[in-house]
């Protein structure tokens, strides 16, 4: 059994471990499996301490675990963040904390978006094992009862440290070993200590499988599947991650398509129904033409058709859609609506034929935009499109690979919500002629880093929507610069 199996089998036992009051055994274990996963070297065991204070009086507020040793001493209170477990009734609680002395030379951390990003990561892949606090600085607002009633009884723990806790996952028996050392690696992680043996390579596609779920990928059939179910969907990411082709694959699957662009001159009568002048021998006249919409729906009533619509917020759609919106319900196909001009093969009533798919795309980064209204929102599912992380590897530019996983990097960790939807996409770092010569392939993916990615980096500082993290995204611009001018001396 390792030693870090024996750590395990001691949280599971809680209270009633053997080694409860016994200082030095557990002092002795914690080393070992510091030893067993951890780089021993000086330099980074020094950072740390271990703490044990377990106690055998239920009403004490026992724990151990590790500290970091920066501004802190063996006993008594500590700043920073850690990694203990309290040990409880029928189990044990093991959290990342914040010490009661404050958050000391961790707030980097702690204030660092890819920290909480990663937690929540590894709260989905644990299934919710993991619980984590919405706001990681927050340390006012205790553990909600909602969760703590479902942990192991620790109320003297949380009496003293609930409002610090901003990890945590519950541990009754071997199967909880996973989320332990999920929270365990993260914690030595953060603070660049480097793991080793089977540790290592478990945490590194742990880190694989972060990334995966911080930039989920799409399938072909995915798409088809939801498409087919709700009828109205839209493909929504930042640039480059490669909406408009997908829905154009999806398009080919389904065998019939339209495909129709969205821009701000979009209008009612383009798209649904208006009356157009027409020369005459008699001089000038109108008549009724259809629209992208109808003209679609038509193709549908003898088979499956999807509406490609590219940019599709670039239009005004409460304009441009009218009255027609009432009919995108993909569980109502009976609606209808009065069109308001007279047209042949219909009798004043307008209905979606059920065949009929509308599949648009929406760039995240374009702030020019103004946002969808909510009663738009609602008719359409979303589907977020991220950039595809193995697409580059396999192109086996190393350059690219080298600039693309500094990209990546940079916005998983630095930036908020509303930045990460800007992180560019996988096609940036992409041949734009996989028909030419391979060999002059690294320079075309130069060329395009330089006057496709570069300029977009550029914009986003120029337009000051970076947020937070503008002064990270700076300084990868420059760091792209330097490469593309070492790759090309």
């Amino acid at each position: 059994m390792s030693k870090f199996d024996q750590l395990i089998e001691g949280m599971v036992q809680g209270q009633k471990w053997t080694y409860m009051g016994n200082k030095k055994e557990v002092d002795t274990l914690l080393n070992s499996v510091y030893d067993e996963r951890y780089h021993s070297a000086s330099y980074n065991k020094e950072r740390f301490l271990i703490r044990v204070n377990l106690q055998k009086k239920e009403d004490a507020a026992s724990y151990a675990g590790w500290i970091t040793a920066e501004n802190n001493e063996d006993s008594g209170p500590y700043q920073g963040t850690s990694f203990v477990w309290f040990p409880g009734e029928g189990g044990s609680v093991a959290v990342l904390v914040i010490g009661t002395g404050g958050f000391g030379a961790d707030t980097s951390i702690l204030g660092r978006p890819g920290h909480g990003r990663r937690l929540r990561a590894l709260s989905r892949l644990s299934s919710g094992r993991i619980w984590v606090k919405p706001d990681l600085l927050d340390i006012t607002n205790e553990v909600p009862a909602i969760v703590s009633q479902n942990w192991p009884d620790i109320a003297a723990a949380l009496k003293s440290y609930s409002r610090v806790i901003y990890a945590a996952t519950t541990v009754r028996s071997q199967e909880d070993a996973l989320a332990v050392a999920d929270l365990l690696d993260l914690f030595f992680h953060e603070h660049n200590t480097p793991l080793k043996g089977d540790a290592k390579t478990r945490w590194e596609a742990r880190l694989d499988d972060i990334a995966g779920s911080v930039f989920p990928s799409v399938s072909e059939e995915s798409v088809l599947s939801i498409l087919r179910e709700r009828r109205f969907v839209i493909l929504d990411g930042p640039p480059g991650t490669g909406k408009t082709r997908l829905a154009y694959r999806i398009g080919e699957k389904i065998g019939s398509a339209t495909h129709v662009q969205f821009h701000a001159a979009r209008t009612y009568e383009d798209f649904v129904i208006g009356l157009f002048p027409k020369p005459t021998s008699e001089g000038l006249a109108f008549e009724v033409r259809q629209g992208d919409l109808l003209r679609a729906n038509n193709i549908a009533k003898d088979k499956e058709h999807v509406l490609v619509i590219d940019e599709i917020n670039r239009a005004d759609l409460a304009r441009v859609l009218g009255e027609a919106i009432v009919l995108f319900e993909s569980g109502e196909s009976a609606r209808s609506v009065c069109l308001p001009h007279a047209l042949d093969g219909y009798n004043g009533e307008f209905t979606l034929s059920p065949n009929l798919f509308v599949l648009g795309t929406r760039n995240t980064a374009d702030n020019s935009i103004a946002r969808m209204d909510i009663a738009i929102r609602r008719r359409f599912a979303f589907i977020e499109m991220w950039p595809v992380l193995d697409v580059v590897e396999k192109e086996g530019v190393d350059l690219a690979k080298r600039i693309f996983s500094d990209v990546i990097h940079t916005f998983a960790e630095m930036t908020d919500e509303d930045t990460l939807r800007l992180v560019p996409g996988h096609a940036y770092f992409l041949d734009p002629r996989p028909d030419l010569e391979k060999t002059d392939r690294p320079m075309r993916v130069a060329h395009r880093i330089e006057y496709e990615l570069l300029p977009l980096l550029h914009h986003y500082l120029d337009e000051k929507i970076c947020g937070i993290a503008s002064e990270a995204i700076a300084g990868l611009a420059d760091r792209i610069e330097a490469e593309i001018l070492g790759f090309k001396k």
